[in-house]
């Protein structure tokens, strides 16, 4: 039951692009091909194989900004496996294309509930945090960073991140903090040599 759910469902889709006026045929056409030498369309797909197919078919909706037809796919798909990262992750794409940051926002916290979440996926819902103003979110993900790396790649990055975070909360002082630190571990970063620039801009119109 569950391939013939997939497969009916991404049937559906397609269909749903194709004209629902049918043509009037004349009496005297007849098919070129007889009707019992026409194979199933999914003979020989697996249940893991249509399962792919529609996951991939809801990505490109996306992509091509075919939003009704990705995010009735994506629901489909969430119900057959709601486990499956690769939805949430789409579903956060697809919320963010339709401004809606809220919902990127939840989709993406359902990511870090699974197993196979990654640094990316980290990345990604703080960014959202932070979109969503939701700093101490945001903040929680980049000490983790620091807590547990020993990357000065990721450490340098964490740090921006952190001041970044306390940047767009107007705690200039503590941006700074983290904004030095990161160059002290990277002499040469610009991220962090401009948004100290920024800061000084800011402190110095601030004074005047």
């Amino acid at each position: 039951m569950k391939k013939h759910f997939i497969f009916v469902s991404v049937l559906l889709i397609l269909l749903s692009g194709c004209s629902s006026e049918p043509k009037k045929l004349s009496g005297k056409t007849k098919s070129s091909m007889p009707m019992e030498e026409v194979k199933p369309l999914a003979k020989d797909l697996t249940e893991d194989d249509e399962y792919e197919f529609a996951l991939d078919l809801a990505r490109l909706n996306v992509e091509q900004e075919h939003y009704e037809k990705a995010y009735s796919l994506l629901k489909r798909l969430k119900q057959f496996k709601p486990d499956d990262i690769r939805i949430y992750r789409l579903l956060s794409t697809y919320y963010e294309k339709q401004n809606d940051l809220k919902m990127a926002f939840i989709s993406s916290q359902q990511t870090l509930k699974n197993p196979a979440k990654t640094i990316q996926d980290e990345q990604v819902y703080a960014r959202y945090a932070l979109l969503n103003e939701n700093y101490a979110e945001a903040d929680k993900i980049y000490q983790a960073w620091l807590d547990r790396t020993k990357s000065q790649a990721v450490t340098v990055i964490a740090l921006n991140n952190l001041g970044f975070s306390a940047l767009l909360q107007k705690d200039f002082e503590r941006a700074q903090t983290y904004f030095l630190k990161a160059l002290k571990l990277d002499p040469l970063n610009e991220k962090a040599r401009n948004n100290l620039k920024l800061i000084e801009s800011i402190q110095t119109e601030q004074t005047n």
